[in-house]
């Protein structure tokens, strides 16, 4: 039906109010829009919720925060539904679809990004870990030699041996709790044997290069030798011989997603977390160590395990960078979504009697150690990411 509003201005053309696509489709299209502004603003809301309880915000907070992430998806779907009804009847409705579409994505990976560095970091144990549904698993320890076979001298003898001045025994009740974190330690070193053979699988689905391979496996059997020295050096300390349990939680752990762009994205953050920075953490903790242990049969042990960790490092980086080549923008995202996820201090579970740093001349770490070598590992990642990701976005444009 025709209409003129005569009242208005008689001049007027008249308007067909009845025709499809005019106060329909303009309200379709405010409608979608406004969806679209509640979504990203959702999902910012979500990140920083999150990232804001790293610094005491209640868990409850950190819940709203996902719970509004998560709305924030649902609206920015339902902005695309409405936006497609309305493509044929608004002009223009193509292109804010495409831009919709883009931001969305760009908002969703970045939230992605910081959940996956979020649930890494809960429960934090240095070095590349096997997790499932966030949480880390180990193996059990259970009474045994095939893991703590390796000569190891306890102190007196490997004093005598190295010509450096006898140092007082140490007493057996300190002997053994030093032992029993050793073996502690061997849990998670034997732990990183299944998460490196996970990373070998991971990258062989998304076709990496050999190098990449190559480097994972290499990392493996560097950590079963690692979980020997951490056994066999409890060995030495209290006598005890015990080793890792069988560990069938290994073949449940965490697969990449079956999208090929969120598998990248994923790979890439856990490989920042669990490589760049977690490994990157240990060596530098455990080179301190090295100078400051004064069992010489436990210094050699760390100075080992301190550059294969060095080393670990960086071929977690290399990972990082292979998969940012390969997935661009969403991964490039979902790395500064993780980024800002990442908490500003690790405090590792650790007997009350080391948190002071009283147990470095074992070879055991203190709290103020960790929080130093953590927080100058976390600024180079930082700084290293912002970096990476802008030089791959300059290149790409």
């Amino acid at each position: 039906m025709v209409q003129r509003d005569v009242a208005a201005n008689p001049y007027l053309p008249p308007v067909n109010r009845s025709a499809p696509g005019h106060d329909a489709g303009v309200r379709e299209r405010r409608t979608a829009l406004a969806f679209t502004g509640i979504a990203v603003g959702l999902i910012a809301l979500g990140v920083a919720l999150g990232a804001a309880l790293r610094s005491g915000t209640p868990v409850v907070v950190c819940l709203a925060g996902l719970i509004a992430a998560l709305v924030g998806g649902v609206r920015g779907l339902r902005s695309l539904v409405r936006i497609a009804r309305t493509r044929p009847r608004v002009a223009g409705g193509g292109l804010i679809a495409a831009v919709v579409v883009a931001v969305l994505a760009n908002g969703l990976m970045a939230l992605g990004g910081a959940f996956v560095a979020f649930i890494a970091t809960v429960g934090f144990h240095r070095g590349r870990q096997l997790r499932r549904f966030g949480r880390v698993l180990l193996p059990r320890a259970r009474a045994g030699s095939a893991w703590a076979r390796l000569p190891l001298a306890p102190s007196a003898d490997a004093d005598q041996r190295s010509g450096e001045t006898p140092k007082p025994p140490l007493r057996a009740a300190l002997r053994a709790a030093v032992a029993a974190q050793w073996r502690e330690n061997g849990r998670t070193e034997h732990a990183s044997v299944a998460a490196f053979a996970r990373l070998s699988l991971d990258l062989m689905a998304l076709g990496a290069p050999p190098e990449l391979l190559a480097g994972a496996n290499s990392d493996a059997l560097d950590e079963i030798r690692h979980t020997e020295l951490c056994f066999s050096l409890a060995h030495a300390l209290d006598g005890a011989s015990a080793g890792p349990a069988p560990f069938p939680e290994a073949a449940r752990a965490r697969t990449l997603p079956k999208t090929r762009a969120l598998a990248l994205a994923a790979l890439a953050v856990d490989s920042l977390v669990d490589g760049a920075l977690n490994e990157g953490v240990s060596a530098r903790i455990v080179a301190k160590l090295a100078r400051r242990c004064e069992e010489p049969a436990i210094r050699a042990a760390l100075k080992e395990i301190a550059a294969d960790e060095g080393r670990h490092a960086a071929h977690g980086w290399d990972v990082v960078e292979w998969c940012l080549a390969e997935g661009g923008r969403p991964v490039a995202d979902a790395l500064r979504g993780a980024v800002a996820a990442l908490p500003r201090a690790m405090r590792s579970p650790l007997p009350e009697a080391a948190q002071d740093g009283g147990w470095e001349r074992l070879g055991i770490h203190g709290h103020a150690l960790e929080a130093e070598q953590f927080a100058a590992a976390r600024a180079d990642v930082v700084a290293r990411v912002e970096r990476m990701v802008g030089e791959a976005q300059a290149a790409a444009a």
